[in-house]
């Protein structure tokens, strides 16, 4: 086998167990606050290898995530590309900084993330919440606070499987 297309399934395998992750069904209090895996590992893909991983994988992902979420078709596409953008733009910058200021920055990342997720044009699901419930806003606080807390394992566990198995 080439090792440009293993090394690309290699990279699509991690990101379909961060999918099957996102799909996972938990209680509704941690449902909302769960941090967002998918875009976890593209964010290190994207970081690690901005050559292999792009724009095209972003909107794959985003897309799949909208069909298991029944949401808005293309949001969480719209959403990956433009983080995409952002990674592949900075990567430079990102990737040097330490393991804690990338956690601000996912910090923040998140946040804009569950900001424009707000933003329920079908009202699709009962049970999702939106801008004018009460607890929105700490619920997205909780889930910036997930996700930059799981940036180190998402990381450390991505560069691990890079190392082990990814060969460049």
């Amino acid at each position: 086998m080439n090792k440009a297309l293993k090394n690309r399934l290699l990279i699509y395998l991690c990101l379909f167990i961060g999918l099957i992750i996102d799909s996972y069904n938990f209680s509704n209090i941690f449902q909302f606050i769960k941090p967002s895996f998918v875009l976890l590992i593209l964010i290190y893909w994207n970081m690690a290898l901005p050559d292999k991983v792009g724009i095209t994988t972003a909107l794959l992902f985003g897309v799949l995530i909208d069909l298991l979420d029944s949401s808005l078709l293309g949001l969480h596409g719209l959403l990956f590309v433009l983080i995409t953008y952002l990674c592949q733009r900075f990567f430079y910058q990102f990737r040097i900084t330490p393991i804690w200021q990338q956690s601000f920055l996912i910090f923040i990342l998140a946040i804009i993330v569950k900001q424009i997720l707000a933003f329920d044009f079908l009202d699709s699901e009962v049970n999702r919440t939106n801008l004018s419930d009460n607890y929105y806003f700490i619920n997205t606080f909780y889930y910036a606070i997930l996700s930059s807390i799981s940036w180190a394992p998402v990381y450390y566990l991505c560069r691990l499987y890079r190392r082990r198995w990814v060969k460049t």
